[in-house]
């Protein structure tokens, strides 16, 4: 599927692609409330963070070892190496027996969501590991191994981390706009194996994380089964078709030749939601509703998988990297965070990356944002801002901002 378009155009650009081999998978070690949370300036550290989910692409299980493929198993994180088999959606959708890859995962209320669009918390993300760039002897659109782990450099000055770390954007109400750098380093994710793509990331779970927070998730090739969201129960959440409706009301229509080039998609089948938060805090929290009372309903932050198209202007119908906002009225809005818009145009502009490829060919192309979740920061004793919950009461019962 994938793997096999990349290798083949890695070859012709002349790079070169290994696989890691899974060794043994460090002990999972429950993370101890670190105490207060706040919002500000200071950013929580990947170890004191509670909960930690994530889907590795290709999905894959700690058992006997470590790396070995399981499709819609999610791994459960301690910060500091350590990993165990959290919860796994196979089996659970009743018309789907297909074993598919998690794309996305996330909580029916994710912790600092509101505070997140109001950009007072901070923004973690990662990027796939595959993208489309433009260069090489044709100057057309090539496949492009993202490195897994960082320094990577982008257009706008700031270094983040690889395609197998989490990166973070500082809340713009405390930072200069684009505050960006590397959260959470490979070792720090999974000690071994590390990991070479972190496809979804889930925090603010309970403890140990393994119990499984994660109850909303996407699937890889949305059209495939209709729906782009599904709940932990096995019912669809949120529409394909309705994503697609949001996604071209900002961006346009989508056109024929568009196409998700490692699936060989086009047109709106290749519209596929790639990270994902929820707020679901209006009537059944298993469908996607409107406020009957006047107000937006539920809402979702997502990203779709970067689209390529040639005829644009930019090569891209998307780089992947907007972050939409869609709510249960049907209001599409890209999110505004660390001081911007997180739309096309600053994607183009502060999200490039560029470089020569070991067969000598100049590219450049954009990261493709691959999972997103909202940190605060542990306040000193003396300087707290904007308290807004204790640790101690969020091991019992998830600490939410709706």
């Amino acid at each position: 599927m994938k793997t096999n378009w990349l290798c083949g155009v890695a070859a012709a650009l002349g790079l070169s692609m290994t696989a890691g081999a899974a060794l043994a998978t460090i002990p999972y070690t429950p993370v101890t409330p670190p105490g207060n949370l706040a919002l500000g300036p200071g950013v929580v550290a990947p170890s004191d963070v509670l909960g930690k989910e994530y889907s590795h692409d290709f999905d894959e299980s700690t058992l006997g070892g470590g790396g070995l493929p399981d499709p819609e198993q999610v791994i459960a994180w301690d910060g500091v190496g350590g990993t165990a088999d959290g919860v796994d959606f196979s089996g659970s959708r009743p018309n789907d027996d297909t074993d598919r890859q998690v794309d996305a995962i996330a909580n029916h209320a994710d912790a600092l969501f509101n505070p997140l669009r109001e950009d007072l918390a901070h923004l973690i993300f990662s990027h796939d590991d595959q993208i489309t760039v433009y260069g090489g002897p044709a100057g057309g659109p090539s496949m492009f191994a993202m490195p897994s782990a960082g320094p990577v450099l982008l257009s706008n000055g700031n270094t983040i981390g690889g395609a197998g770390e989490v990166s973070v954007e500082r809340a713009g109400a405390y930072h200069p706009a684009s505050s960006q750098t590397v959260w959470a380093k490979q070792p720090e994710v999974n000690g071994m194996p590390l990991p070479r793509d972190v496809d979804g990331v889930e925090v603010w779970g309970p403890e140990p994380g393994l119990t499984g927070d994660a109850d909303r998730y996407s699937l890889e090739l949305d059209f495939e089964t209709g729906a782009s969201i599904w709940n932990a129960s096995g019912t669809p959440y949120l529409s394909h078709p309705m994503v697609v409706s949001a996604v071209e009301s900002l961006l346009g229509m989508i056109p024929g030749p568009a196409i998700l080039p490692y699936d060989n998609q086009e047109s709106r089948n290749a519209i596929n939601i790639d990270a994902l938060m929820v707020l679901d805090n209006t009537g059944d929290t298993e469908r996607f509703d409107e406020d009957p009372a006047g107000g937006s309903g539920d809402t979702v932050i997502f990203s779709i998988r970067q689209v390529v198209d040639p005829m644009d202007a930019t090569g891209y119908y998307a780089t992947g990297s907007e972050l939409f906002v869609l709510d249960g009225l049907g209001g599409v809005s890209f999110l505004k965070h660390g001081g911007h818009v997180w739309d096309k145009a600053y994607a183009l502009t502060d999200l490039s990356v560029t470089g020569m490829t070991p067969g000598g060919f100049d590219y450049h192309g954009v990261i493709d944002i691959n999972a997103i979740e909202a940190i605060a920061q542990v306040p000193e004793p003396a300087g707290l801002v904007l308290l807004v919950g204790g640790f101690m009461a969020m091991a019992v019962t998830r600490w939410r901002l709706g």
